[in-house]
């Protein structure tokens, strides 16, 4: 990885900065403040000429690109992205050209979304992409009979040109009542009717979903209609679909049946590519081979690259796709994980393996596969699962005796394996023996689970390493450090004690964790390399550690003095703690310092303007820190008659809980006196832990402390200094906090990136 070099900053920029400082203690003593606002508008007017403009309009980096490179680039991003079009309308307020590119591209206007999430002005946007795709072939995503309906007389005209079909289930049903879902779906298929070009049909649905002889009927029928369809995919196997000739166009095997009753029709089916066998038996090999020895096995080679199933239906199919298996999942027993891993050697082309280990008594070993011979696998995840009976849990004292040499065996097939995922359920610390320190040689990537009776302290990693995501449910994370890892992932829900000591980990570049679970010396570390910080939560209705980090690293920006991006996803900080991080960390006079250019949080729309101007490194006008602070609202927070909770309170959101407050309990009942808000930053900064103290008591007023809802997302708003940002319409102004409006729109899901385009 790429370290992210320090701005360049002149020592004029650093002078500007040492003025204005000096002139901002004139005018706190009494001063006029004119020559300090002249001072800020030279200091913004030399980072637009001498720091921002050589990214800016003149020279975006795409227009060095050919054409081709750039539609395959925005094809690329926008592909995965719902609702397709209207990340395309985005990207075309970027810049005339991108506008001109994007409009004048008739091929990234094919993908045709139908869903009833977009019906208010879906219609529109079809009609626009219709007339943009001119007579390219198109790809028509539909989830509902209605929207199908709706849209089918601007359709009538471009059947013809409809060549891929993507028909899913309802989002409405598909989570809570996937039976529904499925239900709607068939009689779509007798709606949509004849297409001359249609050559690929996916649906989005499983056996699963509770597939009946409706739907079965149905989609054959469609087939039938359409002798043009080349490929089929996601449709469930049962019989009656063995039985008819469509089974020639499936890609892929997604069937509740046995692997007798499929096999004798495999031959047949020279499209497949993927096949799953949903067999939750796990039965040993030995046992499955003596009652399926007569089942006639493929005679060809098959052109699978996917497998999913159960260990005892693997080996009868080794042979045919031993050339093209390219992802293995399986369910085994502890029994049967010899014999498979001597087998895995025989594909050559295999990159991924998932292997679920039910554990037993015993590991049985070969004599024969003493040697075992290696895997090309890369891609490796384990989940070790203790198996428990009517008579109990296995002993680990049972475990103790052969688990070694599980893990030599382990270490000796997939020793060219760089993405490694562990999770087990072990009572004991054992269970991270296979957590690997030198015998993988290329591991890169590692992911792996703390349990609280694993210990730490010998767990060491390969000097390869470079990104490691742990799942904590430890309370000790002392024994863990490493040298050479860049990118760590904390995935917690739980606090832990003792902390995480960021010191231990000196080529950090990138920390993804929930506050509270990591600590820094404030006064002696200096992380060098950390650039990008990602925070995670759920509530703040406990102690806010979210922003007692900002509050530290104000206090010390040189501990982390290269950091570029701070996202918070659902952690809140207090918003007057944000705005004097940024502009302490943004407006720093040392030579050789970066600066916050990428800020994701939730806030009130009428902030992100001001937080944009100040993550551009310029000075700006914004809301005095009293008024964007509980305690500038805390009127608000005491009176009854406001409903909302604690939680949606301090962070100046909409609260979706709109119940009466009773029992409400006054401050001098619980006899709490109120801090005053300090007159500087430094006093905001060092003085918000007494705040935050009287905060937790607060928490006893009897107003809820989480209305357990996530605050409202509104759109996605990405600030850039190479051009103006389009920002949602407020109609009422926002600030002071909500005194006149209650309403959802006026709370949006910040992006705020001074990063070029």
């Amino acid at each position: 990885m790429e370290y992210l070099q320090p701005d360049p900053l002149s020592e004029k920029r650093a002078d500007l900065l040492a003025a204005i400082e000096t002139e901002r203690e004139s005018v706190q003593q009494g001063g006029s403040d004119e020559e300090l606002s002249r001072l800020k508008d030279g200091f913004n007017q030399f980072m637009d000429d001498f720091v921002l403009a050589p990214y800016g309009r003149r020279s975006d980096p795409f227009k060095r690109l050919p054409p081709e490179l750039f539609i395959a680039i925005i094809t690329q991003v926008t592909s995965p992205q719902y609702p397709y079009i209207d990340r395309l309308l985005e990207l075309t307020l970027v810049s005339r050209s991108w506008q001109t590119i994007i409009v004048s591209t008739p091929s990234l206007w094919t993908d045709l979304h139908l869903d009833s999430r977009d019906t208010p002005d879906m219609d529109i946007k079809l009609h626009l992409a219709l007339h943009l795709s001119k007579h390219s072939a198109l790809t028509m995503h539909v989830s509902s009979l209605d929207v199908w309906k709706a849209v089918e007389s601007l359709i009538q005209a471009h059947r013809a040109r409809v060549t891929n079909m993507h028909i899913n289930p309802d989002h409405r049903y598909s989570v809570i009542a996937p039976h529904r879902s499925i239900s709607r779906m068939y009689p779509l298929f007798d709606q949509i009717g004849y297409l001359p070009g249609l050559q690929f049909i996916r649906l989005g649905i499983s056996y699963d979903f509770g597939v009946n002889d409706a739907f079965v009927d149905a989609l054959i029928r469609f087939v039938n209609q359409n002798p043009h369809i080349e490929r089929l995919s996601g449709a469930p196997l049962v019989h009656k679909f063995l039985d008819h000739p469509a089974r020639k166009i499936l890609t892929n095997i997604d069937t509740p049946l046995d692997l007798s009753s499929v096999l004798p029709y495999i031959d047949s089916m020279p499209a497949v590519q993927s096949a799953s066998f949903q067999d939750k038996k796990l039965l040993p090999i030995k046992a499955y081979h003596m009652k399926e020895r007569l089942t006639p096995v493929p005679t060809g080679p098959l052109k699978w690259t996917s497998f999913i199933s159960s260990g005892k239906l693997f080996h009868p199919l080794l042979p045919p796709i031993s050339k093209t298996l390219v992802t293995l999942k399986l369910d085994i027993c502890i029994c049967d994980a010899c014999p498979l891993l001597k087998s895995l050697s025989n594909l050559v082309v295999l990159n991924e393996v998932i292997l679920t280990v039910q554990l037993q008594e015993d590991y049985p070993t070969d004599p024969a596969a003493a040697m075992l011979l290696q895997c090309p696998a890369q891609i490796l995840r384990i989940q070790l699962q203790e198996q428990v009976t009517l008579a109990g849990r296995l002993s680990i004292g049972d475990i103790q005796r052969w688990y070694p040499r599980f893990v030599t065996d382990i270490f000796s097939v997939f020793s060219m394996v760089q993405k490694l995922s562990v999770y087990t359920s072990f009572r004991s610390s054992m269970g991270l023996e296979i957590i690997p320190s030198n015998e993988l040689r290329y591991l890169k990537s590692l992911s792996f689970n703390l349990e609280p009776y694993h210990t730490t302290q010998s767990l060491q990693f390969p000097s390869t390493l470079r990104t490691l995501a742990i799942g904590i449910n430890s309370h000790n994370l002392e024994g863990i450090h490493s040298e050479t890892v860049e990118v760590l992932s904390l995935q917690s829900r739980s606090r832990t004690t003792p902390k995480l000591n960021l010191s231990h980990w000196p080529a950090l570049c990138f920390l993804d964790a929930r506050p509270g679970i990591f600590s820094v010396d404030w006064s002696n570390d200096r992380l060098h390399n950390l650039q990008k910080i990602r925070f995670y939560g759920t509530t703040i209705s406990t102690w806010d550690y979210t922003t007692q980090f900002c509050c530290d690293l104000a206090l010390h920006p040189e501990a982390i003095p290269c950091l570029d991006s701070l996202i918070f996803q659902h952690e809140f900080p207090e918003l007057d703690i944000v705005f004097i991080l940024l502009e302490r960390y943004n407006f720093r006079k040392q030579l050789g310092s970066s600066r916050i250019r990428q800020l994701r949080l939730m806030g009130p729309s009428d902030l992100i303007a001001p937080l944009k101007k100040i993550c551009d490194g310029k000075f700006t006008d914004r809301p005095p820190n009293h008024e964007i602070s509980w305690v500038g609202n805390i009127d608000m927070i005491l009176d009854a008659s406001f409903p909302g909770c604690l939680r949606c309170h301090k962070t100046l959101s909409i609260c979706q809980w709109q119940g009466p407050v009773t029992s409400f309990v006054s401050l001098d009942q619980l006899g709490i006196e109120l801090p005053a808000y300090p007159n500087t930053d430094q006093d905001v900064l060092t003085e918000w832990l007494h705040r935050e103290r009287t905060w937790q008591k607060i928490q006893e007023i009897g107003r809820p402390k989480t209305c357990g809802v996530p605050l409202h997302i509104g759109n996605l708003i990405t600030g850039t200094f190479d051009r103006d940002v389009m920002f949602p319409k407020v109609e009422t102004a926002y600030w002071p906090y909500r005194r006149t409006i209650y309403r959802d729109e006026s709370y949006d899901y910040g992006i705020l990136n001074s990063d070029p385009i």
